[in-house]
């Protein structure tokens, strides 16, 4: 029979990450959702690139995102959230409009 030995410092540790990392990703889910939130509300955002009337000399800027998928939208807004929070910000994704810039 195995006795497991389980001290409470390496509980509180455990206890400690865990906390760290709930509060991390819900950081992250609140960001990207207010991302999203921008990019639908505001007109010529990140999200709107491929409409028509936000085309410049008849041709999308940037990536175009598929707003009938919103798992693509909302990976895609997470990974901005994580690579702008890195400061890695490769620039695939980005503001577009001053309220983007804003935020």
């Amino acid at each position: 029979m195995f006795k497991v030995g389980v001290n409470k410092a390496s509980v509180e540790k455990s206890s400690f990450v865990l906390n760290i990392m709930i509060y991390m990703f819900t950081a992250i889910h609140f960001l990207a959702c207010s991302w999203i939130y921008i990019g639908v509300i505001v007109p010529c955002s990140w999200m709107h690139r491929g409409d028509e009337e936000c085309k410049v000399d008849g041709k999308p800027y940037g990536i175009i995102v598929d707003k009938n998928n919103p798992t693509d939208i909302y990976i895609i807004s997470v990974y901005w959230v994580i690579t702008t929070l890195t400061t890695v910000g490769y620039g695939d994704f980005k503001g577009y409009v001053s309220d983007e810039y804003l935020f």
